[in-house]
């Protein structure tokens, strides 16, 4: 249902749309295909910006602990926003399709084609609430063995073919 919360995701693809969970960690979504239609980023592996991550990080943290592995800045979707220092009021709404905003953007990686990884298919996290039929919907994707996976499916993992060189 379209709400003026939710707006990003009927704008055009690569839209941001922050949004707040348990009213205190922000989770972000990128507009895509169809109206209403979005993709939750919930791990990143970070590849520079080390220390910056784990100073926002280390900023949040309760339990005092003062260094992280760099596997574990932005390994949920809500440790990806502290990390990138992802808030509602920064970028929702910013179209990240266009390289111009400055703010954050996306871009084709030459390498991607090169390496080999699997992608592992599996139910959502967290969306019991929407029904079985939803929630049981292989709608979630992963690289398998990164170290940066917020949550491993096990039982998905298991079911994957053999990779072929």
């Amino acid at each position: 249902m379209r709400t003026a919360g939710n707006e990003p995701l009927y704008m055009p693809v690569g839209m941001c749309f922050i949004y707040m969970t348990y009213g205190m960690y922000h989770c972000f979504n990128i507009s895509s295909r169809e109206p209403g239609a979005g993709v939750l980023l919930r791990a990143l592996e970070p590849i520079f910006g080390f220390d910056t991550m784990e100073k926002f990080r280390v900023a949040k943290l309760k339990s005092g602990k003062k260094q992280l592995q760099p596997s574990k800045f932005c390994d949920g979707p809500s440790k990806l926003c502290i990390a990138m220092d992802i808030t509602k009021d920064k970028l929702n709404k910013v179209d990240i399709s266009d390289p111009e905003n400055n703010l954050m953007w996306l871009e084709d990686d030459p390498e991607f084609e090169n390496e080999k990884f699997r992608i592992v298919h599996c139910p959502r996290i967290g969306i019991a609430s929407a029904g079985k039929l939803w929630a049981n919907k292989p709608l979630r994707f992963y690289i398998l063995n990164n170290d940066s996976v917020s949550k491993r499916d096990e039982v998905a993992e298991e079911a994957l073919d053999p990779l072929v060189d």
